[in-house]
């Protein structure tokens, strides 16, 4: 595993090299930081209850709903790079040169991309220090709601890791991912225009269902599933385009 974790390592230290990686976690704290001071003044109003104001279902829905819809524009950008930007350079034959099995380059990767979410969601400590300021929020609403954003961006990243694997172009792979993404974000509107299976499937398959639940301080085994599946699922997709590489 040391080489999982060097790889990780070598990723988080790439994205802050470059524009895109400081552009994104400023860009993350500042409009969720203008949504979550906005959000609290509603709170304070008299006119919206005062100290009886839910803050579990009110205050902390609307932050984390906000971290999650910025995270599905941020993390395409933050993915697409993983392996395009090693096509791009050549020194992706290196890396697969290299005494890796092509497992441990898939994790590396994914760890280093998650640990620069875990950068980002540290970056908003003082938004979640300010609901213990305001209130007394449940600790485990306040952690599944944590718990369902780290499962989101696994998902969203294991997405834009296989479609860099693709491609050189990061902009196509941006793209892709982003599109892809979006539609497993609407899935669940969709299926209202659907009937039958059909809608069943497509509200099953949407990533909004599964984060509502957990957002609500609920964990059933189908949601954890379900992340847990579909993000296995793309990174072994992954895998298997890193394997087909080393014999082409």
């Amino acid at each position: 595993m040391s080489a999982v974790f060097a790889i990780a390592r070598r990723e988080m230290e790439a994205v802050f090299t470059t524009v895109i990686g400081w552009m994104a976690l400023l860009g993350f704290v500042f409009f969720n930081g203008l949504i979550f001071i906005w959000a609290a003044s509603e709170y304070a109003q008299p006119s919206m209850g005062g100290p009886a104001f839910d803050i579990d279902r009110h205050l902390i829905p609307d932050l984390f709903g906000t971290i999650s819809f910025m995270l599905l524009l941020l993390l395409p950008a933050v993915s697409m790079r993983l392996f395009s930007e090693d096509q791009r350079q050549g020194s992706f034959e290196m890396l697969l040169s290299a005494p890796l099995a092509s497992w441990e380059i898939v994790l590396g990767k994914f760890f280093g991309a998650m640990g620069f979410v875990c950068l980002m969601l540290l970056s908003l400590s003082h938004c979640f220090l300010g609901l213990f300021w305001m209130g007394s929020p449940d600790l485990g609403v306040l952690a599944m709601n944590i718990l369902s954003i780290l499962l989101f961006s696994g998902a969203c990243i294991s997405i834009g890791m296989l479609f860099s694997s693709f491609t050189k172009n990061q902009f196509i792979a941006l793209s892709l991912s982003f599109v892809t993404c979006l539609a497993f974000w609407i899935s669940d509107g969709v299926s209202q225009l659907a009937t039958g299976s059909l809608a069943e499937a497509l509200s099953h398959l949407s990533f909004m269902p599964h984060l509502d639940r957990m957002g609500q301080g609920v964990l059933h085994l189908k949601d954890l599933g379900y992340f847990t599946c579909f993000t296995g699922f793309f990174l072994f997709a992954t895998l298997q385009r890193i394997e087909a590489n080393r014999w082409t």
